[in-house]
């Protein structure tokens, strides 16, 4: 029986290691994909940051009352998509910067939970053995068996109290 919890044990930890090991791949994925976004609300919000520059004083919200003023229905819709484009490069501007900052820490707290989703749905395992997913590894590998060990002692802790109820019942 002790063989057996060993090997419990190890393969706890051996599937602990393997999922840290992923955590560095999954954290550079993310952070492609917000500079990719970056780079395409970028492009998406150019030409009207020109336009904003050359007749406004590259102040982009006058350009936006300027549209909305027009007293046209479709310029004013396409304001509130230029006021769109301009929130979401200014979101994901600061969320690349919180990102180069803390890596690890951003991307868990982050609040772009569809980039996260798109990341997780092509994410294939890579193993990158670099410093830092060699400690991810080791943390997560220890986390994980301390779990299963401390799950496996509660249980037997459970069944020992429901065993001597039950003798103690019995006599």
């Amino acid at each position: 029986m002790g063989k057996i919890l060993d090997y419990i044990r190890l393969s706890f930890f051996a599937c602990g290691l393997l999922l840290g090991v992923q955590i560095p791949a999954f954290v550079s994925d993310f952070g492609q994909a917000l500079n990719a976004q970056l780079v395409e609300a970028n492009n998406a919000i150019g030409p009207f940051q020109k336009d904003a520059k050359k007749y406004f004083n590259n102040d982009l919200a006058k350009l936006i009352k300027h549209y909305e003023n027009l007293g046209d229905e479709i310029v004013g819709e396409g304001a509130n998509h230029i006021q769109t484009l301009s929130q979401r490069q200014q979101t994901l501007a600061r969320a690349v910067d919180e990102f180069s900052n803390s890596p690890y820490l951003f991307t868990l707290r982050s609040e772009l939970h569809t980039i996260k989703q798109q990341v997780w749905h092509r994410f294939e395992g890579q193993i990158i053995l670099k410093t830092d997913s060699i400690t991810a590894a080791i943390i997560t590998a220890i986390i994980i068996a301390f779990i299963a060990e401390l799950t496996g002692f509660l249980f037997m802790v459970l069944i020992k109290r429901v065993y001597l109820r039950l003798i103690s019942a019995c006599e």
